[in-house]
């Protein structure tokens, strides 16, 4: 049999029905629970053998209709050293390290929301590619003035709980990267704020004159493969093993990345990527992510503490 680890996360304390809720669908799939850690009121780690009866695919689909029904996250790990001993995390920017999506803000800026978001909606229903919707949406963005990235700084709301959780992964020993689709301004802007150790992301060309974007996008485009390429090159630089590392996004275009890494996790992601990731979260806060990575509240303040 196969150890594993499932950790329920709900967004207050767990209440009776949905620990009642578990322990009724352990109960009809058989499974015996061998040990349960307690790691917060919001948080609780169920360990168990599974079925040679019960294929992991099977249980992931059980377990996932039920926190649709619970309003519960619960991720499913195997219960091995990899679980706490990570050793790199990379993060999606847009609607995971930072609240908002980048090139709306400059959209919003340069007055062609309208126009960007019909393209998006082009690639979210498959019509394009996310190469030619960026290179669309960058082209709107001609004449931009090229300080824009400075202008919005003051307006970029870092996601509660980044600040913590990457505290906490440092402390540890974690190395950390911000792979984006965004713009490579901003992602370094991010490092620097989250003491981050790289940022990837997508560079916008600006005029020889230095005052306004050409509407351009210079080099490789930082894409689904693009991303997975790039965890793999870093885990290559740090010689951290593929498996010991986690992918963390919100979006389709994080889907490889995370199939590449140890583990994924999408955090407040849309439905189709919560149906395929290894692991959801839908919380307030990314310090969350933590209590999958194995760390109690208690030894999440001890070590934000130091």
């Amino acid at each position: 049999m196969m150890k594993y680890v499932a950790t329920l996360i709900a967004k207050t304390a767990i209440s009776a029905d949905q620990r009642q809720a578990w322990n009724a669908l352990l109960e009809t799939l058989q499974i015996t629970v061998t040990k349960t850690s307690i790691l917060s009121d919001r948080a609780e780690d169920y360990y168990f053998d599974l079925p040679t009866s019960l294929e992991f695919s099977s249980l992931k689909s059980f377990v996932n209709s039920m926190c649709l029904k619970e309003s519960i996250d619960i991720s499913l790990q195997p219960d091995d050293r990899h679980r706490k001993g990570k050793q790199l995390v990379v993060f999606d920017m847009d609607s995971t390290l930072i609240r908002q999506e980048v090139i709306d803000m400059i959209a919003a800026y340069a007055d062609v929301e309208d126009k960007v978001s019909s393209i998006t909606s082009l690639a979210m229903n498959g019509k394009i590619d996310f190469n030619e919707s960026l290179r669309r949406r960058a082209s709107l963005l001609q004449g931009v003035t090229a300080n824009v990235f400075e202008l919005l700084k003051p307006q970029i709301q870092i996601t509660p709980g980044a600040k913590e959780l990457c505290k906490v992964l440092k402390s540890e020993g974690y190395t950390l990267a911000v792979l984006s689709g965004g713009f490579i301004p901003l992602a370094e802007w991010l490092k620097e704020k989250l003491s981050l150790d790289y940022a990837f992301a997508n560079t916008l060309e600006v005029s020889e004159d230095g005052t306004f974007l050409t509407g351009k996008v210079l080099g490789e485009i930082v894409n689904a493969d693009r991303k997975a390429k790039l965890l793999r090159h870093i885990s290559e630089l740090e010689s951290i093993d593929l498996s010991d590392s986690m992918a963390v996004g919100d979006g389709a275009n994080d889907l490889v990345m995370m199939a590449a890494a140890g583990y994924g996790v999408a955090f407040n992601a849309k439905p189709i990527v919560q149906e395929n990731a290894p692991a959801r979260l839908n919380s307030s806060s990314l310090q969350d992510i933590l209590y999958i990575l194995g760390y109690s509240l208690d030894e999440q303040t001890n070590l934000l503490q130091k």
